[in-house]
């Protein structure tokens, strides 16, 4: 585990090293002391920043999904009870071609969460080396060498030691360390994981979702549902065995996530979501404290509409590849239920079936070509 860990271990380290040197020359404690907790909190936010580009693409993508809404649940009506290989193999192409058409991605709002998960496993492999680096039992760990790791063993987190686990705390008291205060500790992080990664989901599902995609079929749905109720109980037994200095780090990473999130919902809400409605009722006051008439806010209104954010930029050479002849961000699909035809003259569905039929034709051939050599 530590061999595939090591680069990001060694990045860990060196990033909670120098981020404690530098508050020791702003005149924090050097050594022991809350500098190596504030180290663990400086880490977490130096991660959301590189993974800051991620989360952009994961809301714009998501944003792409909620809108893609009405189409896909037109494609699940269509195949619902059709569990036969040539119907299950159409809806998948008919949903690919409509991913394609407006550069929607699914797995596109799981990046930002799988880049962090070494990082976190790496913290955690490197919180637990600490004690045998400091005595002697390990060798040095990039910039950790045996003293470094003494002074963050000695330091506590309201009498926890960052390397403590609720498991742990019965060894720990052997040491002079209080065990129901350890397990305290960290009781309360994982309470407080918990309470902001609900907070947070909850947010997302009640202000910034379209009304139309309330719908349990819809994968987007699920997977918000999955969140609101299924991480708290992976919190539960994950607090168990991780570290003070861990759960540090995921608390301090759920209250950055949870007041990110509040920011773009406020300021970039979903259109057709409860959080983008109060955001126009904010603009149009803002532009009544300006001056402008109704009928010039009406006016500013529908141009907004019109031009919308209700779908991802694509390129030439994409809106070819899909064959789209018109901008999709000024033809809306919830306003129009005609199927869009391409510069082929077909229309998505027509265009999957075309290229079904002839992946069978080629395979027929396929096969024709074996029993004839067989046959010889």
């Amino acid at each position: 585990m530590d061999t595939i860990l090591q680069p990001f271990m060694w990045v860990v380290a060196w990033v909670m090293y120098g981020i404690h040197q530098g508050l020791s020359a702003f005149g924090m404690k050097s050594g022991t002391g809350p500098a190596w907790v504030l180290a663990i909190i400086g880490l977490t936010i130096t991660v959301r920043l590189i993974v800051l580009p991620l989360y952009n693409k994961q809301i714009k993508a998501s944003r792409a999904m909620q809108v893609l809404t009405p189409e896909m649940q037109k494609i699940r009506k269509k195949y619902k009870g059709k569990r036969d290989q040539i119907s299950m193999r159409r809806q998948q192409e008919e949903t690919q071609a409509l991913y394609r058409k407006h550069g929607a991605s699914p797995m596109a709002s799981c990046w930002p969460m799988l880049i962090q998960m070494p990082i976190l496993f790496s913290l955690y492999r490197v919180l637990i080396a600490f004690p045998d680096i400091a005595t002697g039992k390990k060798g040095t760990l990039g910039p950790i060498t045996q003293k470094v790791a003494e002074s963050f063993e000695q330091t506590t987190f309201f009498g926890a030691p960052l390397s403590s686990t609720m498991s742990s705390a019965t060894q720990l008291a052997k040491q002079g360390y209080n065990a129901g205060q350890i397990r305290t500790v960290a009781i309360i992080l994982v309470a407080l994981m918990i309470v902001s990664m609900f907070l947070t989901q909850r947010q997302m599902m009640t202000k910034n979702m379209p009304e139309n995609v309330g719908d349990d079929d819809n994968p987007a749905q699920r997977m918000q549902k999955f969140m609101l109720y299924g991480m708290p109980f992976i919190y539960v037994f994950s607090g168990a065995v991780f570290p003070v200095g861990v759960l540090i780090y995921w608390c301090a990473g759920n209250f950055w996530n949870m007041a990110q999130q509040g920011w773009f919902i406020r300021h970039n809400p979903t259109p057709g979501s409860k959080a983008y409605r109060e955001w126009e009722k904010r603009q149009r006051e803002k532009r009544k404290r300006k001056g402008l008439t109704d009928e010039e806010i009406a006016e500013l209104e529908a141009k907004e509409q019109a031009g919308g954010q209700r779908y991802q930029p694509m390129s030439k050479e994409r809106a070819k590849k899909a064959g789209v002849t018109s901008d999709p961000q000024n033809d809306p699909i919830e306003d129009d239920d005609k199927p869009k035809i391409g510069k082929d003259g077909l229309t998505d569905e027509e265009r999957a079936r075309k290229r079904y039929e002839r992946r069978q034709a080629q395979r027929a051939r396929s096969k024709a070509k074996k029993k004839k050599k067989k046959g010889k």
